[in-house]
């Protein structure tokens, strides 16, 4: 049994864009609402490895090339400068709301093991200020050809075959899954220490033969189901344990209970937006809004709403990530004790955005559910929802041991309900998160 011998034995995680906020898409990658045993699934051999290496041994996940877990960003410059030092001239250092900390981008010319260009990105913790986790992506530049599909599928079979042959924890592996959106999970695990890997394809013809959760169930036939016109998409993630360094967890569903892989996770607490934290005094929160983002602080704006008997302070920045484009962040003072209570992060496009822009604000929201969702809540706070008429949706919220509460929603992009017909968005696309010191301070959408 062989492999290409490009890849070796050090991986990384992923997720990436879908076609429509399907809620179900985020309950099924990562528990946010529990499915119930007998809600069908369905599985796909697209992208699986036919031939690979047997080791046996112990798999661990450790980086991405010669970039290693708990690098510094000047070690990490260095491989960068070794590994590609085309690219450096490309790097763009971006804030990391998946982390706290920072993130390097890079774009690759050439990109093994797919013949095409790839972007690799380096996810540095906020604290230790060291390498938690890298991904890498190959995409196709506009809608995508049948050869550009065939090359990602072989890509990740040929990234598939660095990982099936070696020893992974009892029910930490996730194998060919087809979420409702479309996107294959063609790989996901987390070796022994908690690090995980995961590989994941969108926009690519999939072979799927759908079966039910029960064991007297038929399958059904397989079927050839084929995308629809648009970009395609592989990205592999790797991922530090998250006991270790408080990123986002690799796997795309979380280890079943009572399996090796299954740890504990702390607590998270919602204490704020970045240096503003709730409690603030006015003096205090501008201080801190100037640490986090000035300039652009010097242009703040202080905005009353006699209604709610409520003052904020409003600052608008050109970019914000992971949101595309422009981002105004509102921090609310409490109407008696004038002092942080509410923070709104909000992305907005014009009114009549292209579907390409839609689609950017549905895979930035994306990637915040799935770091949101990981995060440890208080139990059966957690909940995700579609609005009765479409027109939004709840992607996640929680309450932490605190009761203080965090919100992402999003509205403008096409959503769609299991076996209804898509509704098409109107106006803006919107993606909002919302930060409260308190549910109380919270008000329903």
């Amino acid at each position: 049994m062989s492999t290409l011998p490009n890849w070796h034995r050090h991986a990384t995680r992923a997720w990436r864009r879908p076609i429509g906020v399907l809620l179900a898409m985020f309950t099924a990658a990562a528990g946010a609402v529990p499915a119930t045993t007998d809600a069908p699934f369905e599985v796909s051999l697209t992208g699986q490895p036919t031939r690979y290496l047997v080791a046996g041994a112990p798999y661990e996940v450790t980086g991405h090339g010669l970039a290693r877990f708990g690098m510094t960003a000047a070690e990490v410059r260095g491989v960068i400068g070794r590994e590609h030092p085309e690219a450096l001239a490309s790097l763009r250092e971006d804030a990391d709301p998946e982390t706290g900390g920072i993130a390097w981008t890079i774009r690759v010319s050439s990109l093994a093991p797919a013949a095409m260009p790839g972007t690799l990105r380096y996810h540095f913790g906020a604290e230790s200020g060291r390498l938690v986790a890298v991904d890498a992506e190959w995409a196709s530049d506009g809608p995508s050809t049948p050869g550009q599909r065939a090359a990602l599928i072989g890509a990740a079979q040929a990234v598939g075959a660095t990982l099936a042959g070696w020893r992974w924890p009892p029910l930490a592996t996730t194998r060919g899954r087809l979420l409702p959106d479309g996107t294959l999970i063609v790989f996901a695990g987390s070796d022994f220490q908690g690090a995980g890997v995961e590989i994941r394809l969108t926009g690519v013809d999939v072979d799927v033969e759908a079966r039910a959760r029960t064991a007297s169930s038929t399958a059904r036939p397989r079927e050839h189901r084929v995308a629809p016109p648009g970009p395609s998409m592989l990205r592999l993630r790797l991922a530090a344990p998250a006991t270790a360094a408080a990123v986002v967890a690799a796997a795309s569903a979380p280890p079943a209970a009572g399996s090796g892989a299954a740890r504990a996770v702390a607590l998270h607490r919602v204490t704020g937006f970045r240096s503003a934290r709730f409690g603030m005094n006015e003096e205090e929160l501008r201080a801190a809004i100037a640490h986090d983002f000035a300039p652009a602080a010097d242009a703040l704006q202080t905005v009353e709403n006699r209604a709610e008997g409520t003052r904020a302070l409003v600052v608008r920045l050109a970019a914000l990530e992971p949101g595309p484009g422009a981002a105004t962040v509102s921090y609310i003072l409490g109407t008696v004790s004038q002092r942080l209570t509410h923070v709104n992060v909000v992305w907005s496009t014009g009114d009549t955005p292209d579907e390409a822009l839609r689609q950017r604000m549905v895979d930035a929201g994306g990637r915040l559910a799935r770091y949101f969702q990981q995060l440890g809540w208080r139990p059966g706070t957690t909940t995700s929802r579609l609005a009765p008429d479409g027109s939004y949706a709840v992607l996640f919220a929680g309450v932490d041991a605190q009761d203080a509460a965090l919100e992402l929603k999003i509205s403008g992009v096409t959503t769609q309900r299991r076996g209804q017909a898509a509704v098409t968005p109107k106006g803006p696309a919107v993606l909002r998160v919302a930060y409260y010191a308190t549910t109380g301070a919270a008000t329903p959408p």
